[in-house]
């Protein structure tokens, strides 16, 4: 083992911590930014599923209404 003095050691230890906590920063700021839009298409795929939804309810019910009406209205 050389007999380096400690503080060129520390100080290029010190240059890895700034370097790693600026790429953890970096890192982080992307993940807020994909969790964004993550959250943004989740909100549209629940308004869709919502349209869809209603949509499906008044379909059944326009459906079951006929058939309700047809069988009131049927004459044998």
């Amino acid at each position: 083992m050389t007999a380096q003095p400690w503080e060129p050691r520390l100080a290029r230890l010190e240059g890895v911590y700034e370097q790693v906590d600026k790429r953890l920063d970096s890192i982080d700021r992307r993940l807020d930014t994909l969790e964004r839009k993550i959250d943004t298409k989740v909100d549209g795929l629940d308004r869709k599923i919502d349209g869809l939804r209603w949509q499906m309810t008044s379909i059944l019910l326009g459906t079951w209404m006929t058939v309700m009406l047809a069988i009131f209205f049927h004459k044998p």
